[in-house]
């Protein structure tokens, strides 16, 4: 059985079925091209057959590619594989990337044959995608907040540079590291992946406690959700953590402010009774001893009328100053309004609470208050009652000490009045 030679028309018909655009060229012009080499520049046979291939080519990569044409037909050893720009037929650049070679014939005749793939949207899309991971980068470097991405252990694998402004670690000291071990404790971690959980997958605005770097405590706030695969099964966390740590301060320092009396420094009344009743509480749990005094500035109201105002003030303040002097750091100290204040004494009996009052009374005497030249004399009027053996309620503890507080004013001021339980 002999071989049979394909003929012309078979291997025609065979190129024209190949998805790329294929073509010879002799002396510089096209002597065959495709369906597909005819579909790609949107020209007719006609229009392309022995024609200069110049003609078909972006004029900025002319030169090059006819370099190349050149070197080859010299037999030089030239990329059989590259990539250049093509004009078609409508002005349209599109870029392709052309593989050729060298067919030398019997007749001296030297053919380039080759082919065209056409990579216009390769290239768009991929510069599309540098562009956008070029944007990626550019955002999550100059992010003030902290991006970060973990696995569903909590090993952070992604992680943006401003962490390392926000708490202090480079990334790559991050990387790899469970998050747990950046939160001041445990309970401030599953915070976060609890808040996760009961939002079904989302957490907004978790407040956390992170450790810094240098060890101090810092406050962020998490938006965070599960990440997923194509199948819908978990792989990860993502979110976004911001520094909220002067926020929370600020809070704190408000917070604080609403505790404290403006003026003198000490617990305001609200803030002195939230206060009392945990100390009250203990003292009845564990059975101790707690005293309750209230205290009045007697004649204080001349003090403003001769002075003015402003030593009204001063004095006040110079009266809390001498009591943060005389009192521990345990007793808790109120100005319940106007000159009133009150003390709850834990693990004090009367006597011993009639000596501290005491002590407070020879401090004003020793030290008395200066107002512009002149030396200004205050004394105290003081009513003193401590826990009995059965309940007691602050309220009636403080309603006891201010009847005795009226009743040491009434009998003369500048004394204490003390009584062992309520009447």
């Amino acid at each position: 059985m002999t071989e049979q030679t394909p003929s012309k028309k078979l291997l025609i018909a065979l190129i024209d079925h190949l998805q790329d655009a294929v073509f010879a060229i002799e002396a510089g012009r096209f002597v065959f091209i495709n369906k597909q080499m005819s579909a790609l520049y949107g020209f007719t046979e006609q229009e392309m057959l022995h024609h200069p291939v110049t003609e078909f080519i972006f004029h900025e990569d002319r030169e090059m590619v006819m370099q190349r044409y050149r070197a080859r037909q010299q037999g030089e050893q030239i990329t059989n594989e590259y990539r250049f720009r093509i004009v078609t037929k409508l002005g349209e650049i599109r870029s392709v990337c052309m593989r050729v070679g060298i067919i030398r014939g019997e007749d001296g005749i030297v053919s380039t044959v080759g082919s065209l793939h056409d990579i216009t949207d390769q290239i768009h899309t991929m510069s599309a995608l540098a562009t956008s991971q070029a944007d990626i980068e550019s955002i999550l470097n100059n992010m003030p907040d902290v991006f970060y991405r973990t696995d569903m252990t909590g090993t952070i694998t992604l992680i943006s540079p401003s962490c390392q402004s926000v708490i202090g670690y480079a990334p790559e000291e991050m990387l790899g590291e469970n998050m747990s071990r950046f939160y001041c404790d445990q309970a401030d971690r599953e915070r976060v992946v609890q808040a996760i959980k009961a939002g079904g997958g989302k957490a907004r605005q978790v407040e956390a406690c992170m450790r810094h770097k240098d060890g101090s405590p810092m406050w962020i706030s998490t938006n965070a959700y599960i990440r997923v695969d194509a199948n819908g099964q978990p792989i990860g966390v993502e979110g976004i953590a911001r520094d909220i740590t002067d926020k929370k301060r600020n809070e704190e320092r408000l917070a604080e402010l609403g505790r404290i009396d403006h003026l003198t420094g000490l617990l305001n009344r609200r803030s002195f009774l939230e206060e009392g009743e945990k100390l009250l509480q203990i003292a009845q749990r564990y059975e101790r001893n707690l005293s309750v005094m209230m205290i009045d500035l007697d004649r204080f109201k001349s003090v403003n009328d001769r002075y003015g105002h402003q030593a009204g003030d001063l004095a006040l303040i110079y009266f809390a100053d001498a009591c943060r002097d005389v009192f521990r750091k345990t007793e808790i100290i109120g100005r319940m309004g106007g000159e009133e204040f009150a003390v709850i004494v834990p693990e004090t009996g009367l006597e011993a609470s009639r000596e501290m009052v005491n002590r407070l009374g020879r401090r004003l005497k020793e030290q008395p208050f200066q107002f512009e030249g002149q030396t200004i004399v205050i004394t105290l009027s003081v009513g003193l009652v401590t826990l009995s053996a059965h309940e007691q309620s602050l309220e009636l503890l403080l309603n006891h000490a201010d009847r005795l507080l009226y009743q040491a004013k009434h009998e003369g001021r500048d004394r204490v009045i003390l009584a062992d339980a309520i009447d």
